[in-house]
């Protein structure tokens, strides 16, 4: 079975995965469409297993489309690709709906290889709370 995958970005930043994704064994990209506009209509006439957000310019566009995944197609698993990884910004996007944060340093096919065990559900990871992440009460103390 093909998991099929929806890319929703606002740049060509994430073209190199988008082919990589293409040519990914049992991933078929479906559509890629701006993040920086509402992707409803898409979510729900494609109907994908994954929905792949890129981190975007303005974090609220990203944020946005991950809780348009939820409200569209809530079967669908939305999964936040980012250029680094920020407490502060998982917390934002797991808050906004997703299922999964990952690093655009991923190496494509194994970014296909996820995303198609989160697609699954053969991968769960429950975050601590973001008091228990270590520096945490140096923070919110000061």
């Amino acid at each position: 079975m093909r998991t099929l995958v929806l890319v929703a970005d606002d740049a060509t930043v994430v073209r190199d995965v988008r082919v990589a994704l293409r040519h990914a064994t049992g991933c078929r990209v479906a559509a890629t469409v701006d993040g920086r506009f509402s992707a409803r209509a898409r979510l729900s006439e494609l109907r994908p297993d994954i929905v792949l957000v890129d981190e975007m310019c303005q974090r609220t566009n990203a944020f946005a489309r991950l809780r348009e995944v939820g409200e569209a197609v809530p079967g669908a698993k939305a999964v936040l690709l980012c250029g680094a990884m920020d407490r502060a910004l998982v917390d934002d996007a797991l808050a906004s709906g997703a299922d999964a944060v990952l690093s655009r340093r991923l190496h494509p096919t194994v970014l296909g290889t996820l995303l198609r065990s989160i697609a699954d559900d053969a991968i769960v990871h429950l975050p601590p709370a973001r008091a228990q992440w270590p520096g945490a009460l140096a923070r919110t103390s000061a």
